[in-house]
């Protein structure tokens, strides 16, 4: 159904808790896509404005939603993110901005591309 080799996320253990249920899975990636990058937004604008407890809970929302998608490096660097800004004193996440904005657009471009690929070939 699906031979595209993903480097960023990894649609194959969503796919199996779903029981192989590919529309179910598809719907579930594009919920991601149509959902994560306002919430990317936020996280962002937090990040560029040191806001700790902004960064906080969109770091976490994201983080959930990249796991649910198999994006792994990124679900680390979210937790990572979400970690430093619960720090006493909160650290800033700015350093880490360029990879996260690499590593979203990445995963977003995969989802977009899985989502596409799915609908076609059903």
């Amino acid at each position: 159904m699906n031979d595209h080799r993903y480097q960023h996320i990894n649609p194959e253990p969503l796919l199996d808790a779903m029981g192989g249920d590919a529309a179910a899975c598809r719907h579930m990636f594009g919920t991601f896509a149509q959902s994560a990058p306002a919430t990317f937004d936020r996280l962002e604008q937090a990040i560029r404005a040191d806001d700790a407890a902004q960064v906080k809970r969109e770091a976490h929302s994201l983080k959930s939603m990249t796991a649910l998608v198999g994006a792994g490096v990124l679900t680390e660097l979210l937790k990572s993110v979400e970690t430093q800004s619960r720090a006493e004193p909160p650290q800033s996440a700015q350093p880490q901005l360029p990879e996260l904005q690499s590593l979203f657009t990445a995963v977003a471009a995969e989802v977009r591309h899985y989502v596409d690929q799915v609908g076609v070939a059903q």
